[in-house]
This record gives structure tokens, C-alpha cells and sequence, in this order.
């Protein structure tokens, strides 16, 4: 669920942006999964990433991720990323 009404969906989308960049330096790329009750939900998605381990892991990428929205969307106070490869059937 995408509910971005409280929050400004230009600077939302450029801090969504500048995690994806970090992440296409290793061939990967992030999408926005849900945003609501101070959390915005990213998805990492790692087909065609040349080397799926040299992404940064998980938790550093929700530390980044935090640190990127909550500068611009103060009322965000969780960024979580769904990771593939914490998931055995990937």
C-alpha cells in the first residue's frame, strides 16, 4: 500500500532515487513497496546485479535509507528493504 498523502511525493522520490543510486553502483536497484505511519517499505531487486553479495547487506541499506529520507521527510522514522537474499527460495 502506497499512501504518500502525508508526505511530499517530489522529496520522497528523490531520496527513494539516491538510495537507488547507490545501489545500481552494484548492478541492483531498489522500489518503493509502502509508505505509512512514519515507515517507507523499499523492495531491493537484484536481477541482472553482476554480484548479488557486493550489494551493501540489508541493515546498512536501511541505516542509509533512513538517514536520506528522514533529512527531507522528518515525520519518517523507519526504512525497511525487503532483501532477496535473506530469502531461502531465492
Amino acid at each position: 500500500m502506497i499512501d504518500p498523502a502525508p508526505f511530499d511525493q517530489a522529496l520522497l522520490d528523490e531520496a527513494v532515487g539516491e538510495v537507488r543510486a547507490l545501489v545500481a553502483l552494484d548492478g541492483g536497484d531498489v522500489e518503493l513497496v509502502s509508505v505509512g505511519g512514519g515507515t517507507v517499505a523499499l523492495r531491493l531487486v537484484l536481477e541482472g546485479a553482476e554480484c548479488r553479495e557486493c550489494v551493501m547487506p540489508r541493515e546498512f541499506l536501511e541505516q542509509i535509507g533512513l538517514d536520506l529520507v528522514s533529512a527531507r521527510l522528518a515525520d519518517v522514522s523507519v526504512v525497511t528493504i525487503e532483501d532477496p537474499r535473506e530469502d531461502p527460495s531465492s
